[in-house]
Order: structure tokens, then sequence, then C-alpha cells
């Protein structure tokens, strides 16, 4: 039976079509996208959804309205007054670029219109709206993708591909950074923390390069950065068991005046490789030292390309949809729990239902989402702890407070 939510390329003759939102649409039709949120993050995708000729934004809304205006104004939008307005316009897609602590309602709206859906990370600043989606997202089996762009970095696929045959020993993420000039990210119940909100992308590396996380233990600094009003940890660092052996480190900082370093430096067997987004740097038994450059402008633009192709049926390339980020998530506000609370936090599997369209759904292997990469390792952790039989606990939901500050500008200006 066919379901409305899922898009399904047919061909009739010479015209291809595709079904969404349960009508069909000639391929020749551009595809239909609003945008919720006008900051940092929602300026850069409109850019390069702007730069496809098969794209057309309907319109924009923000809680800021200026904001809302100018950036709907570049696209040729009309600016609207919230997400109600937005999705009267019938979008085919709906990106939803807003601050950890705002994600819930404009996901909650866009899912009941049974349009498709693309988050900007972090999903939010704890677990509890996270999971609630989650369950939506499965029940109508929306099409969904998040910006976790780092995984369609073309360095990232070598490393894969490199890692295939080698069992991997040791791995060691960081992101030593400045604090972003945006009032809500030095506050941990709006942003989540440096690690929610900044070091996802890397906590999302190690899991696509070497596999799902068990278990962690962090410590924070209990100190902020010297920044006012500011009470999240100047820095932290976290202890990662890996489900096929592999033990790491994933370090955060937030004192410095510029970007560090930000990437996963990985120990195999006979080979050590750095990746992050402007390179792949590799020694293997040669004990020669390559530079491969990377290029994330083109892993921008990809993310938006493949999301804009599974709308439109022609295209199965979503290789982070909502399920599989919130499996990062999960790793992430461990960290944060952990360094709270100075507990162990054990990871349970996931146990999310199967997809209900295409690519949608968490993998179920290391790597599944990284194109190119082998299939998992299956040896279980010896001496991991015990799991728990509940999820990691999630601070209170933050969604309630939306004015103090707005939903809305600069809310890409932390991972940059």
């Amino acid at each position: 039976m066919f379901d409305p939510h899922t898009p399904v390329a047919k061909v009739t003759g010479e015209l291809r079509t595709f079904e969404t939102k349960g009508r069909f649409m000639a391929y020749s039709e551009k595809c239909r996208i609003g945008m919720i949120g006008a900051g940092n993050v929602a300026q850069r995708h409109a850019r390069v959804l702007s730069g496809f000729p098969d794209v057309e934004i309907i319109g924009v809304t923000d809680v800021l309205a200026p904001a809302a205006e100018a950036l709907a104004t570049t696209c040729g939008a009309p600016a609207v007054p919230d997400a109600a307005a937005l999705l009267s316009l019938e979008p085919d897609a709906v990106y939803v670029c807003v601050p950890p602590f705002a994600h819930g309602h404009a996901e909650e709206a866009v899912l009941a219109s049974g349009a498709a859906l693309f988050v900007e990370k972090p999903l939010a600043a704890d677990l509890t709206v996270p999971t609630r989606l989650a369950a939506e997202v499965a029940r109508r089996g929306t099409l969904t993708a998040v910006g976790h762009h780092w995984r369609y970095l073309d360095v990232v696929r070598t490393a894969a591909q490199l890692l295939a045959d080698r069992p991997v020993r040791l791995v060691n993420g960081v992101w030593w950074d400045k604090v972003p000039p945006v009032a809500w990210w030095i506050r941990s119940d709006r942003s989540g923390g440096p690690v929610v909100e900044q070091a996802a992308h890397v906590v999302d590396l190690a899991r696509a390069l070497v596999g799902p996380v068990t278990a962690v233990f962090a410590a924070g600094t209990g100190a902020p950065p010297p920044v006012p009003d500011a009470d999240v940890d100047a820095a932290t660092a976290a202890t990662l068991i890996f489900a096929d052996g592999a033990v790491g480190t994933i370090s955060s900082a937030c004192v410095l005046g510029w970007k560090q370093r930000a990437g996963l430096e990985i120990v195999a067997d006979g080979l050590a490789l750095f990746v992050g987004e402007d390179e792949l740097v590799v020694r293997d038994g040669t004990g020669q030292e390559r530079r491969i450059p990377g290029d994330p402008d083109a892993a921008r633009v990809a993310v938006d390309r493949a999301f804009v192709d599974a709308v439109r049926g022609i295209g199965d390339d979503i290789r982070v949809p909502y399920a599989e980020a919130l499996e990062t998530h999960r790793v992430t506000c461990a960290i944060a729990e952990s360094a709270r609370t100075g507990q162990v936090v054990n990871l349970t599997p996931a146990s999310a239902p199967a997809p209900a369209g295409p690519a949608q759904g968490a993998p179920a292997s290391r790597t599944a989402t990284v194109q190119g990469a082998p299939a998992s390792r299956t040896a279980p952790v010896q001496g991991a702890p015990a799991s728990r039989t509940a999820p990691v606990q999630a601070s209170p939901d933050a969604r309630g407070a939306t004015a103090t500050p707005p939903a809305s500008a600069d809310v890409g200006s932390a991972d940059e």
C-alpha cells in the first residue's frame, strides 16, 4: 500500500514522477522548501538550496521578524509570521534551523503536515524532545535528514576504506575552540553544553568510523569559560568504550579566541589517521605521512543535495536520518550527564522500529552510512559495565523558554 509520507520514484513513458504527500509531481517540478529559523546555518542552507535549479524556497519564518525578512528577501520568498503560516503554503519539505532549546514544536508541526523534515544539529539541548520526535517520525514514516555534513566528506569515505580490514584500537576526538558569539550558547539549559552543541560532529564521526558507543565516563572543569553569565564547563574530557572493542577519548574546550583543532585521531593495526573537515592525515606501514585535503564546502552542498533528491524520489543517499542522529545525540548527552554526576553512563542498544521509508532508521553496523565503508565488527567489549535498563536521564524539557534569548539568529556560529 502506498504510504503518502514516503516518496516513490516512478517512470511512466518518458515522464518521471514521484509521489509526495499523496500527490504525483512531475520530475521537472521544483521541490518547494520552507525555512524555520533564519540564523547563520539557515542562511547557509538557503544559499545552497537557492543554487539548485530544481528547488524553490517558498517562505521563511523566524521569531525575529527582521531576520526572517532579511533571509526571505535574499531568497525571493515571503517572510511569514510563524510555522503554521509557512505550512499553509504546502511545502514539500521544511528545514528547521533553530537553537537547541527551541526544538520541538516546529518539528511536530512539520510532521503533522506530512512534509519531509530536515533538522539542523544538535537535535535539542537534552534527550526529552528528540526521543519523542523520533517515535513520531517512525510512526509516520516521514522522510528526514539531519545536518551532520561531515558524513559527506570525501576524506571520511577514504578513511572508512582504509579502516575496512583493520581493527580500530584507539580513538581521540578533539574540539578546541572559542565561545561562539550567541547568548544562548553559554547556558547549559539552552545549548546542552559544548559537547552537545559543538563536538557532536566529532562524536558522530567516531560512531560512523568506529561503531556504537556502549559506555562513557566524563569529567568537566566545574568552572565556566571567562564569559559573563556562562555556566557551561570550560573544558570536558570523556572516556568512551565502543561495542567492537576500541577505547577512546573525546575532549572539548571553549576558552580560546580561535578554533585550534577539531577532528578525530584513530589508531588501528598498522595505521594512524587524523580526520577533520579540512584534511585526512594518513601514516601506515610505509612510515610516510600523506595529507589529503578535505572540502567542507562540497560536503555542505552534498548534504542538501542528497535530501532534495530523496524528497523528489530520485536519490537515496541520506546518511543521517533522524533516528541515526538521535544515536549520536544519546552519546553527547551521556557525556554531559556523566560530567554532571561523576558516574559511568551505559548506553543501551538502540531499539528503533523498522524504517517505513527509504534511508530511514539508524544503521545497525559501524560506518553503515559512510559510503564505501566496511561491515561492522561484532566482537563484544570484554569487561564493559553492565547496561542500565533505562535510557540516560534527560534534563527537563527546555522548549518552554523561547523568548530569552529568541530562538533564531546565529544558530550556526558554533560549528562553522
